[in-house]
């Protein structure tokens, strides 16, 4: 069969969790792949010449290098919505073409029939100021009829998403399917050797003053010091003596430098968390990225059931921050990737 596969392009995350599904389909069917920027150039990366590859942009941005993401998101709608219209045609043209399966990890303008289109995504309801989150709840609700089924990465009990994904007000619960987690990356019993892994990755420019704000900081951290930029194209740093620094990680030598840390310090996005539970990591500081609300929420939910800590960059004091983390028990899943992607498969050929 021709698979049809969409993926949005904020940050890597995405695309990384994507990664097993995509090994998975390409076992028995021919896997097209769509998506944009640092997300693309991941998956055309990692498959190469197994996959045919479609680079069409998807809705506007509306980062900021301030805090005042909300006020910035508010101005940027009538950019936003211009952009998924564009997007929306462009990938129609393709669609068009000719697919049995598509398959969209949160690109809302990749959908084709109801019977044969299915929405991967974890945040069924976004964490906004009062009024508007009821509104963007039934917005999201209507594309959710585009597509047969909703696979979250989460599971229904025990959950990493809180309310991001349940108790849903507008989007009916039969056609949401837990399936649990995906990661790319897997848990390998070696010595842990590296005191410190620090992943600067998400979207710009927020990740620059992220990366600013731990290199003044790092020196401080008893060695070894192992920090992933988040460029995949980035230029290499001078290594210090205690610090060793990498413009971007491929999922083998991440996979090998996070089993081997001993503490990580990281964004709250959903896929990093999924990685840390797949790794069975649970000493990690977390820094959300700042005005996003997501990650602000999962990161508050976190903290509240005692997985992980979590401060914000503008205050974070690394020695102070790390102490207060280690008290943290971090999340124990009730089972992980592989099963998650047999789920999703039977799921996807009932």
């Amino acid at each position: 069969m021709r698979v049809l596969f969409g993926v949005f392009d904020w940050g890597l995350g995405h695309a990384t969790r994507d990664v097993p599904l995509i090994a998975e389909l390409l076992r028995e069917n021919e896997v097209h792949i769509l998506s944009t920027g640092r997300a693309l150039e991941l998956l055309r990366g990692h498959f190469g010449e197994r996959c045919t590859y479609y680079n069409v942009r998807s809705i506007y941005p509306p980062y900021t290098r301030t805090r005042l993401f909300k006020l910035k998101f508010s101005v940027s709608v009538p950019k936003m919505m211009r952009t998924l219209k564009r997007a929306c045609r462009r990938s129609r043209r393709i669609i068009r073409t000719g697919f049995d399966i598509v398959i969209s990890d949160c690109r809302y303008d990749v959908y084709d029939r109801p019977e044969n289109s299915y929405l991967i995504n974890h945040q069924l309801r976004f964490k906004t100021p009062v009024g508007a989150e009821r509104v963007l709840e039934r917005w999201l609700a209507s594309r959710m009829r585009k597509y047969r089924y909703v696979f979250v990465p989460d599971y229904e009990a025990n959950s990493l998403t809180g309310l991001l994904s349940h108790e849903l007000r507008y989007i009916p619960p039969e056609k949401v399917k837990y399936i649990g987690i995906l990661s790319r990356l897997r848990r390998q019993e070696v010595a842990q050797d590296i005191e410190y892994f620090i992943s600067l990755s998400g979207p710009e420019p927020q990740r620059t003053v992220l990366e600013r704000q731990i290199l003044a900081q790092a020196a401080q951290l008893p060695r070894p010091v192992v920090i992933a930029g988040g460029k995949p194209n980035g230029a290499p740093k001078d290594r210090s003596e205690n610090i060793e620094y990498h413009s971007f990680l491929d999922a083998d030598r991440q996979e090998a430098v996070m089993n081997r840390a001993k503490f990580i310090i990281t964004r709250s996005g959903y896929t990093t968390v999924m990685e840390l539970a797949e790794l069975g990591k649970t000493r990690v500081l977390m820094l959300p990225t700042p005005g996003q609300t997501e990650q602000e929420y999962l990161a508050d939910y976190y903290e509240e059931q005692k997985y992980f800590h979590h401060v914000s960059q503008y205050r974070l004091r690394l020695a102070d921050d790390i102490a207060t983390a280690r008290k943290f028990r971090g999340f124990d899943p009730p089972w992980k990737t592989k099963d998650s992607v047999g789920r999703f498969m039977n799921i996807l050929y009932s």
